[in-house]
């Protein structure tokens, strides 16, 4: 039975979040409490606010910071005897020292405390959602923060200390990244499911069939002017996700099946003999046989697809069109995933296992 569609958002999207970043799917997050979120951004605010308590708990990272000209009552580090004079201080029994400190108050954390900050200030975040926020925010009693609208991403580098917040920071940045997007443009919660699940497919795909089979990601150029004006932003380019075997490959492209397609009749051949001309520059690249499956995302509610995959032949390469409703079980979703890989991948395994 289908459940109300904010859960259904929130429970597809949290079950995408878990292949997308695998510590989620660890126990430090078994006690989560998803119920308590009615729309994508409580989801967000809850699943950062549990990752930064659980990151606390176990130890920010600490770096040594130089604190500079500050008054003691006995001397640390590097005197300031110019300083000390000029304040005057001496005659109220204090010097004034330079000296470097282990220190949690750095910029990490400073990114961290500014994203919970954020998520504070949203009145649209649920109470309930805030008091774990709030419970967060707590344990960051001795770090500063900054305005997220001046992170410098791109600075922010990674050692053995600080991987652990590789992921964490990740998933703050696409928050704040999407909350953008929405500012200045179009872009909806369905919009946002379609392309968490594009991002996701490599993930998947991985934690299914990589034991056996090689999964690779591989991009090309958009060639086509009607793009969703997001999708160029977000992706700059065609990402694609390739199963690979020692005989073939199966390549999935993600598309949003949206009102243009709905309404323009020749859009999905088009788009068909664009996919074919990424096959065949895969081809070229990987000599190997190639096939492969269009899917479709739709993110009408209650315009469920429950055809099985269709395939063709286009220009001597087999391709395969499948849709996934994003508001439909997640179970349903993944149905429709291992279907194309049967009929590629299992088919063509089974086959040389009889010759």
């Amino acid at each position: 039975m289908r459940g109300p569609r904010n859960n259904r958002n929130v429970e597809n999207a949290w079950e995408m979040l878990k292949y997308l970043y695998h510590e989620l799917r660890t126990k430090k997050f078994k006690a989560m409490d998803i119920s308590k979120c009615k729309t994508l951004d409580d989801l967000y605010a809850l699943v950062i606010a549990t990752w930064c308590t659980a990151l606390a708990k176990e130890g920010l990272y600490k770096e040594y910071i130089t604190i500079e000209d500050e008054e003691l009552t006995s001397p640390r580090g590097q005197i300031n005897i110019q300083e000390t004079i000029a304040r005057q201080s001496m005659k109220r029994g204090v010097i004034v020292c330079s000296y470097d400190e282990l220190s949690e108050d750095i910029y990490l954390n400073h990114v961290l405390k500014g994203t919970l900050q954020y998520f504070l200030y949203d009145n649209s975040i649920d109470k309930l959602v805030k008091l774990e926020i709030q419970k967060s925010m707590q344990l960051f009693n001795g770090v500063g923060y900054i305005d997220i609208k001046y992170i410098k991403w791109k600075d922010i580098k990674y050692n053995n200390s600080t991987i652990r917040y590789k992921h964490l920071l990740e998933i703050c940045k696409t928050y704040l990244d999407e909350h953008n997007i929405i500012k200045n443009g179009n872009y909806s919660d369905d919009d946002r499911l379609y392309v968490l699940f594009k991002r996701q497919l490599t993930k998947y795909l991985n934690t299914k069939y990589g034991e056996v089979d090689k999964v690779e990601v591989f991009e090309m150029p958009f060639t086509m002017e009607n793009e969703p004006q997001f999708e160029k932003t977000i992706f700059k380019q065609q990402r694609m996700i390739a199963i690979k075997t020692d005989t073939q490959a199966l390549v999935f492209m993600i598309r949003l099946q949206d009102e243009i397609m709905i309404k323009e009749p020749k859009l999905p051949r088009l788009r068909l003999e664009e996919f074919v001309g990424y096959l065949r520059e895969y081809k070229k690249n990987n000599k190997i046989k190639v096939a492969g499956t269009i899917v479709y995302v739709n993110t009408v509610e209650g315009k469920l697809n429950l055809q099985p995959i269709t395939v063709n032949n286009i220009q001597d390469y087999m391709v395969g069109e499948t849709t996934v409703d994003i508001h439909d079980q997640w179970r349903f979703i993944e149905n429709k995933i291992t279907d194309a890989y049967k009929f590629f991948i299992e088919r063509e395994k089974n086959r040389n296992k009889t010759n």
